[in-house]
């Protein structure tokens, strides 16, 4: 009863009166390895069981369940809620996940999307701003200059990448750059002569050393922000459909299983290849909606992405399906 007396003054003094290890052991003169080691008896014994409240709408359980299914850093599910847009929960949770990673001399790179443009602008609205205090942070596209047309929406303008990174960087005070190529060129040969040129090779390079990448995760039918902003040929995407194409990433086709679909249009995009991307630590997919349900399975099955922020419907169908 002696050994239990102490156990239980450790437990008291650390669940109820909120004290530290160190603290606690300061004040019973022992080291903080001995209250550690109190501590760890005392939940393998049945001293105390932690139980967590789980507010209304947590997604934790389901999160586990996409981390361990998929390997992923992290998956991170917004639940829908009463009145409230759910592309809209999904932009504010990428949002906050770029404020919890952020460091010094990091390179953060992003590709273009929606949901995206709505992360940007929960940035721009967030109170941490003010308190941000990150210091050389070279923000980088992971893809060429999109010149979206006169006729396609305003929306679609403030989407794409060059915009989207230049105000990130304007936000954070970091060092924006650009590539500055088109992102779809006439030829393969053209398409060379872009990644020779040194200014271009130059942020393709620092892409494919970037610390994180965010991106959009695509379709290939009436939903894509491409094709409703006529940047490209319709007819290009529905080969690539006809050839096994699900999604896409950086405008890269992809096929069920995340790989590449094999297709002249490949050889005409100015866009950091997967196998580039892949190799960043930290490559954060953000998309929702059940439209896109089979792109994001694509790009999960593919480890194109690491980290995954999507809404629980699309979580729910990526936690079933068998495989």
């Amino acid at each position: 009863m002696r050994e239990e007396r102490f156990i239980i003054k450790v437990l008291e003094m650390h669940y109820k009166q909120g004290m530290s290890q160190v603290e606690i052991g300061k004040k019973l003169n022992v080291s903080r390895t001995t209250v550690s080691r109190a501590l760890t008896r005392a939940r393998k014994e049945g001293y105390v069981q932690i139980k967590i409240n789980y507010p209304e709408g947590s997604m934790t359980n389901i999160e586990a369940v996409l981390e361990e299914k998929y390997e992923l850093k992290e998956a991170i599910v917004a639940s829908d809620r009463d009145g409230v847009d759910i592309q809209d929960e999904v932009a504010f949770y990428a949002s906050d996940y770029i404020f919890r990673v952020l460091k010094n001399h990091m390179t953060f790179a992003l590709t273009r999307g929606v949901t995206l443009q709505k992360m940007v602008e929960c940035m721009a609205k967030d109170v941490r701003l003010k308190f941000l205090k990150v210091d050389d942070v070279n923000v980088v596209p992971l893809m060429a200059t999109t010149n979206v047309p006169v006729t396609a929406k305003k929306s679609y303008r403030l989407a794409y990448s060059n915009y989207l990174m230049e105000e990130v960087a304007r936000l954070i005070n970091g060092n924006g750059f650009q590539i500055l190529a088109p992102q779809y060129v006439a030829s393969g040969e053209v398409k060379q002569s872009f990644l020779k040129e040194d200014s271009v090779k130059e942020v393709m390079d620092m892409a494919k050393n970037a610390d994180v990448a965010v991106m959009g995760i695509g379709t290939l039918d009436q939903n894509s922000a491409i094709v409703n902003a006529n940047l490209i040929p319709v007819m290009e995407f529905e080969r690539l459909k006809k050839n096994g194409g699900v999604g896409e990433i950086l405008s890269h086709g992809i096929d069920k299983d995340g790989n590449v679909v094999k297709d002249e249009f490949e050889d005409r995009l100015i866009s950091l290849e997967l196998d580039e991307l892949k190799k960043i630590p930290i490559r954060v997919g953000v998309a929702c909606g059940a439209y896109k349900k089979e792109a994001i399975l694509a790009a999960l099955r593919g480890k194109i992405i690491n980290v995954l922020i999507t809404d629980d419907s699309v979580a729910e169908y990526l936690a079933n399906i068998e495989e």
